[in-house]
């Protein structure tokens, strides 16, 4: 009978410098060595030309100093050195030929070849579309432009170099198990891709939706909302409890309020009243809010579409369609992250659509742009109906008893609070029954909304305590030493652990919940609406 060893776990982990994801996989590499596996962590040593965490859209320079990789580089050193793990560089399975091999493959290509690059059965040029996307903030790229063909060309170099050093390790050292992070970047989703590829099981770990929080994906991009979909079935029929109400209610008005750093909606310390008076809004007449998506992170991925081919023409079939009723005012807030002063850098492409836009508006129609100043809560609170294509503020509205209608496709579709319409024409067939219809009692959307964001916010997602985030990218140990990670000190630690080595689930079943709680879950949550005003304290003033 063979000898069954504990899974070798293979860690590639380019983005060390981001400490927040590098010491959570530390941390999980740590206490499966606890456990008898054998890992190994694989970083960057300047091999790229352009990558994510020097991308000006995450926060970087606009001109990439020259030392840029030497800093990342000793940063790695540095921390992996305080982390007690060691590590090795990808260029250890590169040779010279390979990166003048890279170099002139990468360059070959003209127009529509670029993005369809291939090498063998790797489609590089897919797996890197994303990050180019997120370089160039263009939703949209045209690839006879010479600059634009030549950011693409840097990251396809980059991805075949990926490619080629990844696929050499996994033959030297067979790994059972690929840990990464995010899946969506090139070099990730390269990794991710490959490792299908060779039947390899695999866990992408990203942020959750708040602070300190974790979410992990099951050999899937970091937006990949299938693992999301399977945990709201498995709970979307289990009423909360009043704690439980109690913290996501604390959520979203630390949300509404700007007490989350994660939260891009808060800009604008105006209370309610103040932002129907400043958009001249009638409130005897129904007003509708359109909450539009920044979309040139998520369209590189193959994953983010939608009702409409484009979100440009959601926003022009719904402003067509109020323009032929006049009593109807609508009003479209562009996203704060396309182009404020919160934003990296600015989606251009979608701020001339939002100017072009401007010209053609009929006078029921208020554009809200990127850069105002304007606490998009208080438009949510207003709005009689919400509008959005995959912003989670559909999911806030909803909690609120209001009604709201989506058109993306991340996120949960079969969820009765956000009803997703078939094709444009059945949106243009809602937004009418939206226009006819009475009043409905809030609770119809709001009990959805409720376990929804329970699901979303505090069990998919999860506290992961053993590394402080004291920003969004920088994480710190918070623990004295390795024995606090040993078997049986942390329940989630211990699932983790578990999923990799054994296959076991990571997020808990449900527990069976009777009548009196599912009746007691709906007063607290009608109570808790007809009590909320998101408009009750002035938010941050940073747009």
């Amino acid at each position: 009978m063979p000898i069954q060893r504990p899974p070798h776990i293979v860690c590639f982990a380019p983005y060390t410098t981001w400490s927040i994801h590098s010491a959570r996989q530390v941390t999980i590499l740590q206490a499966l060595r606890m456990r008898g596996c054998t890992v190994s962590y694989v970083t960057c040593d300047s091999i790229y030309n352009d990558c994510d965490v020097l991308q000006p859209a995450n926060g970087a320079p606009a001109k990439k100093p020259a030392n840029a990789c030497l800093i990342c580089q000793s940063s790695t050193a540095a921390h992996m050195a305080s982390w007690g793990l060691p590590y090795r560089w990808l260029s250890r399975w590169l040779t010279t030929k390979d990166f003048s091999d890279a170099a002139a493959w990468a360059h070959g290509f003209r127009g529509r070849e670029i993005a369809e690059a291939r090498l063998g059965d790797w489609p590089i040029g897919a797996w890197v579309a994303s990050s180019v996307h997120k370089h160039l903030r263009q939703s949209a790229l045209d690839l006879d432009d010479p600059q634009t063909a030549a950011a693409y060309a840097s990251y396809l170099y980059g991805g075949r170099l990926t490619a080629v050093a990844l696929s050499r390790l996994l033959d030297e050292e067979k790994p059972d198990f690929l840990l990464l992070f995010n899946g969506r970047m090139g070099p990730m989703r390269t990794a991710l891709e490959i490792g299908k590829l060779r039947g390899i099981r695999t866990l992408v770990e990203e942020r959750g939706f708040m602070p300190g929080h974790l979410t992990l994906f099951e050999g899937r991009q970091c937006i990949d909302s299938r693992d999301l979909v399977a945990q709201w079935e498995l709970w979307k029929d289990t009423p909360l409890t009043a704690p439980e109400i109690e913290a996501v209610g604390k959520l979203f008005k630390e949300r509404w309020h700007g007490q989350k750093d994660t939260v891009a909606f808060i800009v604008g310390g105006q209370r309610i009243e103040e932002t129907r008076t400043a958009l001249k809004l009638d409130p005897a007449k129904p007003t509708w809010v359109l909450f539009t998506s920044n979309l040139d992170e998520t369209v590189g991925t193959g994953l983010a579409g939608g009702v409409f081919d484009l979100h440009e023409d959601w926003v022009r079939t719904t402003v067509d369609f109020v323009r032929a009723h006049p009593a109807i005012q609508l009003v479209i807030r562009a996203h704060p992250n396309s182009g404020s002063q919160r934003s990296f850098s600015k989606n251009a492409q979608e701020l001339a659509f939002y100017e072009t836009l401007a010209d053609e508006l009929p006078e029921n129609v208020r554009l809200v742009r990127s850069s105002e100043t304007l606490n998009s809560y208080n438009l949510a609170a207003i709005a009689d109906l919400g509008l959005t294509w995959h912003s989670t503020i559909g999911v806030e509205m909803a909690a609120l008893g209001k009604r709201v209608i989506r058109c993306g496709s991340l996120e949960v579709s079969a969820q009765p609070s956000l009803p997703t319409p078939a094709n444009p024409g059945d949106y243009v067939r809602m937004l009418d029954e939206a226009r006819v219809s009475g009043p409905t009692d809030p609770l119809v959307f709001a009990r959805t909304a409720w376990r929804y964001a329970a699901v979303a916010f505090f069990r998919y997602a999860f506290p992961f305590p053993l590394v402080k985030q004291s920003d969004w990218h920088i994480g710190e140990m918070n623990f004295r030493d390795y024995s606090a990670l040993a078997p049986g000190k942390d329940m989630m630690l211990d699932r983790i652990c578990g999923y990799v080595m054994d296959g076991t689930p990571i997020h808990p079943a449900p527990p069976a919940r009777g009548a009196d709680v599912a009746a007691a879950e709906a007063e607290t949550i009608r109570q808790w609406i007809a009590s909320a005003d998101p408009g009750a304290a002035p938010a941050r003033a940073s747009a």
